[in-house]
């Protein structure tokens, strides 16, 4: 699957400068890093145009694509300034990451659904008018309204998948059960757009058996030590013809580069490795 991007969420890497985070990228194998626009990070909401030029800029000149976005845009603040949207397609993004839908437990669910289902009928308008695709990512968590890929396909059911797309993450839905690989990513067709590259595994703390988690947590680690099925998934994404992005979000030793790095760099060896041999066992079919 040579038509996969990797592009590198650095939402660790604050305190490298764009330059650093470019040098770290391909060292660890990377061709692309995300545009975050956030406060704190290389691109502001507030400076966008600006910033998020010289951004590419840099990552360009060290031969990094930046083609996906990591942003907190909803429809309706677009709907009110499309500024974002255009600042992108200038850049050369070809789709980012949108903001997510709240879950309100005293609300219906289903007219939840349909007014989150409304505001993605005005994402795929705003996003036609530049030519570029929001992504709405698999998200854990009890405030979420959109946690697995079904209730994702609910929400974007018929909307256009130039525009609108899914970016199911095995790490965030192992914190809600997972889902079945081979039925979720067939189910999504062409708006699978881009993949959460992360994962999680289980700890246990005898100390807390008396608990009602009987002492055991749910915790982030790197893909190749994870409990997801990685071939599953390369295989089935190889089948539904994949060529989005693979998004790699490291969330383990948050706290320390020196441990991040080369544990990022082994994550990306290893997921390029099960590609490699997915594409081979299809080949010898």
């Amino acid at each position: 699957m040579k038509e996969i991007t990797y592009s590198l969420f650095p939402k660790f890497f604050q305190s490298c400068s764009a330059d650093q985070l470019a040098e770290i990228a391909l060292d660890c194998g990377f061709d692309a890093v995300d545009l975050v626009v956030r406060d704190g990070y290389w691109v502001t909401p507030e400076r966008m145009a600006e910033e998020a030029a010289a951004f590419v800029k840099t990552m360009q000149r060290h031969k990094l694509n930046v083609t996906f976005a990591t942003t907190g845009y909803s429809p309706e603040m677009l709907s009110e300034d499309d500024t974002p949207l255009r600042v992108m397609a200038e850049n050369g993004i070809a789709s980012f990451r949108m903001s997510y839908f709240s879950y309100q437990a005293d609300e219906d669910l289903f007219a939840q659904m349909e007014k989150a289902r409304i505001q993605m009928q005005r994402m795929a308008e705003l996003c036609e008018k530049f030519r570029v695709k929001a992504v709405y990512q698999v998200h854990h968590g009890d405030r979420m309204l959109i946690q697995h890929t079904y209730e994702a396909l609910a929400l974007i059911k018929d909307l256009p998948s130039e525009y609108i797309g899914i970016m199911p993450d095995p790490g965030n839905q192992f914190h809600e059960g997972s889902d079945n690989w081979n039925k979720a990513i067939a189910g999504l067709g062409s708006y699978a757009a881009a993949v959460g590259v992360k994962d999680g595994t289980f700890r246990f703390r005898p100390e807390d058996a008396a608990l009602p988690n009987k002492g055991w947590s749910k915790v982030w680690t790197p893909c190749q030590e994870g409990v997801t099925n990685w071939h599953v998934i390369a295989k089935a994404l190889r089948k539904a013809g994949f060529q989005g992005v693979f998004n790699f979000q490291p969330f383990y030793h948050s706290g320390s580069l020196d441990l991040l790095i080369p544990a990022l760099k082994e994550e990306v060896r290893y997921i390029t490795k099960v590609l490699e041999q997915t594409e081979v066992a299809d080949e010898a079919v």
